[in-house]
């Protein structure tokens, strides 16, 4: 499958906003996000946790030492410069590992640390594709990236449910097994509601700090991303209003709203003027200081 049907068939939102990228980055983009998504599904497709180790370990060991895999064949239109750093694709991995032997997350520290390994680390691998070096401009991409996981997290509840897998932390949702998640009685879906709601305000203080440096991205990435940005966080607001149920559909943006948001972002992109870069909110990486290029 071609990288750019992958992204077409999974990520839509991102498949929408690449078209105002230039070929070249267009590619690029289609790359690192194919990579990222089969070593994604690595791990969720696997039939028993053995098989996900065995082929993540595989992947890890063709990494280390540049032989050739499947997956890193995804990135061979891209210049070797550009490629994921090591220690990006390391955390990405802790990510999918921590799906493998998944337990719940306890508090919002946990959740944020797996939106970074899952996410943060792919808005980074965005940022060497489009040449951003500055430290203060990846700050926010590390936000952003956390945003939109935070979304997904959000939106992916029931489906997730169905993996064993609760996202939403005991501090936020309390005490819940999957399966009560999968076909929940009604103080449990007024739970998820609250919870899900909870989330997604905590994921937009997330899409306004990145907001701050999306202007300030180069000639070209500003208008996709800050599209990308707008259509992710339209979901968010559309979860806020539905009330969750067993079986749950996917939430999505219709083409026709689509079009509208992507008018409004254009409109606002030509004529609004950029202003100074406000200043990154360092609380917002309190629990990944530590991590690469986070705001410590």
């Amino acid at each position: 499958m071609k990288n750019n049907s992958l992204m077409r068939k999974h990520g839509k939102t991102f498949y929408w906003a690449s078209f105002f990228l230039d070929k070249s980055k267009m590619q690029s983009i289609y790359s690192v996000y194919s990579f990222c998504r089969k070593l994604d599904d690595m791990v969720d497709e696997a039939k028993t946790p053995d098989i996900a180790k065995k082929r993540l370990l595989i992947f890890m060991e063709a990494w280390k030492k540049g032989r050739s895999h499947p997956v890193i064949n995804l990135l061979s239109d891209i210049p070797k410069e550009n490629w994921p750093d090591q220690r990006l694709v390391k955390n990405f991995l802790n990510g999918q590992i921590s799906d493998i032997n998944f337990s719940p997350f306890k508090s919002d520290k946990s959740l944020i640390i797996y939106c970074y390994q899952v996410a943060g680390t792919v808005g980074l691998m965005v940022c060497d594709i489009f040449g951003v070096k500055d430290k203060k401009m990846r700050y926010f991409a590390i936000d952003l990236g956390i945003a939109m996981q935070l979304v997904n997290i959000s939106r992916d509840i029931y489906e997730d449910s169905l993996r064993n897998r609760v996202y939403l932390p005991e501090s936020v949702i309390g005490k819940n097994t999957a399966r009560e998640i999968t076909n929940p009685d009604k103080e449990t879906a007024r739970k998820i509601d609250a919870a899900r709601k909870q989330i997604i305000k905590l994921a937009n203080i997330y899409f306004d700090s990145a907001s701050r440096a999306i202007d300030h991205l180069p000639s070209g990435a500003s208008l996709a991303v800050k599209l990308a940005s707008a259509l992710y966080q339209q979901i968010g607001y559309k979860l806020m209003n539905m009330q969750y149920e067993s079986k749950e559909k996917r939430c999505y943006v219709s083409k026709f709203n689509k079009i509208l948001i992507t008018l409004s972002i254009i409109t606002k992109y030509m004529t609004t003027f950029k202003v100074c870069m406000k200043p990154h909110n360092k609380t917002l990486h309190k629990y990944i200081h530590n991590l690469p290029d986070a705001h410590y």
